[in-house]
């Protein structure tokens, strides 16, 4: 009896440890869900308030300022993260300082080479100093790490999305308020560096603690040994995520990187939910073995989930396009309707790429990882070359090249991970794929054959929703249905105990 006292014990633990996650990862992506639909109508009316040519500065600019932040944090903040046991005061201290000497170097940088990074991106004067003014953002990821990183190894998830929430929403206040009295790049710069205050503040106070300066090599030399490694992901992924900002800027200026830009926004809405879960699912990944079945079960569901009410949205948003862009936007981006269409595919496959690389990282394969989006990030890069050789008027073919580039990697990942769990994941989501390309299918042929009411972008919207519905529930009906049952109870039953 006393030899099975410890796996009781050990039970009773974990069963607190998965409801903790459940609940932390249920709150989080509700506040994320309202923070994400606060930001859509901020954006809204920035996008009637301010020109394209506006939103191509700040994004260039911007491009600069998180390369800056990326390089100078070195992966050490998930290395911390990631690490085993706690973390001591002297690896905070040692991470901080390096950060922020770091930080005053790159800041010092942009403020002495803003004209020439201006001229290259034929940016104005006055717009130069935009660069300029954002320089002290640089200081805001080392600032932050020490209360974030506190935070996320305890899995203080709500905690993260209320601070998150608050300085969204003063970002947005503060943005609207600007672009509405003086309608420049500068609603958008000031309402940054409000938001990086205000996150900073809170985050301290929800957990309180200075971890002060002092370095030690020794302390700090295993951490960047390791933090390397994730820097080398995070560096591949920012410069495959950035392509109009680090391409169209310097060869077709700042307009057309605020067009590329707005198509991007436009038709990431259901991907950018999926990837802000990647933050929770790590947490349960790194703790299954891959001979357990609920690791199969968690990847399936969230890629599953994703698929299911990725597909049909992004379909709607695309059909849609030319109805709702002029409606909410304004007519002024309905350029950017073709770059959309174009990274449709890119948008599908971003649904199922964000948990597999969130596989990788938990299953600490950080190297096969590393590899992966090197080649994705190349592979981008290079087709975008290619098309911009074959015109470079056409932002589409830019849209085009990515698609192309995530298809690969995402048929890669997908093989990996099946030989990983010995499973096989391609069966397992079939059906809303090919509810997908049946709605698609059905909804160009009809934009191309048809007359009348059928061809307005609202009923094509919805023609392509009718059809993905009537064929995923033809080919996978039942399992939907269980799935959207269980999602159902497991919803009350969470309600349930929190009442109780």
């Amino acid at each position: 009896m006393s030899e099975e006292k410890p796996a009781s014990v050990e039970a009773q633990a974990e069963r607190p440890l998965v409801r903790r996650i459940i609940e932390e990862t249920s709150r989080f992506a509700l506040l994320q869900t309202f923070a994400s639909i606060l930001g859509w109508g901020a954006n809204v009316g920035l996008a009637r308030l301010l020109d394209r040519r506006d939103f191509g500065v700040f994004g260039i600019a911007t491009f600069y300022i998180g390369l800056g932040n990326l390089l100078g944090s070195g992966g050490l903040g998930a290395t911390l993260l990631r690490r085993k046991g706690g973390v001591n005061p002297e690896e905070y201290q040692s991470t901080v300082t390096a950060m922020l000497s770091i930080a005053g170097g790159f800041a010092l940088a942009l403020f002495v080479f803003a004209p020439w990074i201006g001229r290259a991106n034929e940016f104005s004067p006055a717009e130069v100093e935009v660069l300029r003014a954002m320089s002290p953002l640089y200081f805001v990821g080392a600032l932050r790490l020490t209360p974030y990183v506190r935070l996320e190894r305890e899995l203080a998830f709500s905690a993260i999305a209320r601070i998150e929430l608050a300085a969204a929403v003063t970002k947005h206040v503060v943005a609207l308020t600007i672009a509405g009295v003086f309608g420049s790049v500068w609603a958008l710069v000031m309402s940054q560096l409000t938001s990086a205050v205000v996150q900073l503040l809170l985050a301290y106070r929800a957990s309180p603690g200075w971890a002060g300066l002092g370095f030690s090599w020794r302390v700090f030399q295993p951490l960047f040994a390791y933090g390397s490694k994730v820097q080398g992901l995070a560096l591949f992924a920012y410069f495959k995520d950035n392509v109009s900002r680090a391409l169209l800027g310097t060869t077709a200026g700042p307009s057309a990187v605020g067009t590329y830009d707005f198509a991007v926004g436009y038709i990431q809405v259901p991907v950018v939910a999926v990837n802000s879960l990647a933050r929770v699912q790590l947490p349960v990944y790194a703790r299954l073995e891959r001979d357990d079945p609920d690791l199969f079960s968690a990847l399936r569901g969230a890629m599953r989930i994703a698929l299911l009410a990725g597909i049909p949205l992004i379909a709607m948003l695309a059909f849609g396009g030319p109805w709702l862009v002029s409606l909410i936007y304004g007519e002024k981006w309905l350029p950017s309707l073709p770059i959309a269409w174009a990274l449709v595919l890119n948008m599908v496959c971003g649904l199922v790429t964000s948990p597999l690389f969130t596989l990788l990282q938990g299953q600490g394969r950080a190297g096969l990882a590393l590899i992966a989006f090197g080649l994705w990030t190349l592979g981008t890069w290079l087709l975008s070359f290619m098309m911009l050789a074959i015109d470079s008027s056409q932002l589409a073919l830019i849209g085009a090249a990515q698609s192309i580039a995530t298809l690969v990697i995402t048929i890669f990942l997908l093989n990996w991970a099946s030989r990983h769990l010995q499973r096989r994941l391609m069966p397992e989501l079939a059906s809303p794929v090919l509810a997908g390309i049946a709605a698609f299918g059905t909804g160009l042929i009809a934009a191309r054959f048809g007359h009348g009411p059928l061809v307005h972008p609202v009923a094509l919207a919805f023609e392509s929703l009718g059809v993905y519905l009537v064929v995923l529930l033809g080919i996978d009906g039942r399992t939907v249905k269980s799935e959207a049952r269980a999602l159902l109870q497991n919803m009350l039953g969470s309600k349930a105990a929190k009442k109780s």
